[in-house]
């Protein structure tokens, strides 16, 4: 594969692995915790939050090292 497209999957992934490691910690002793018990369908907001973190993440992570590239 080209260095390019290896660079830019590295950094996704690593940033969206950054991205779900917080989510899960709000999941765990954060503000998510509530909403996971206080409903039926609170795996649905906190599966929302964790993709919205993991994407958000995973592309400023890459843009950072876009910029950052020489």
């Amino acid at each position: 594969m080209p260095r390019l497209v290896v660079f830019i999957i590295r950094n996704l992934l690593m940033g969206a692995l950054i991205g779900l490691a917080v989510a899960c910690w709000l999941a765990v002793d954060g503000t998510l915790t509530d909403h996971w018990d206080s409903s039926d369908k609170g795996y649905l907001a906190v599966a929302m939050v964790a993709y919205s973190m993991a994407s958000t993440f995973g592309l400023g992570f890459l843009a950072t090292a876009l910029l950052l590239s020489e």
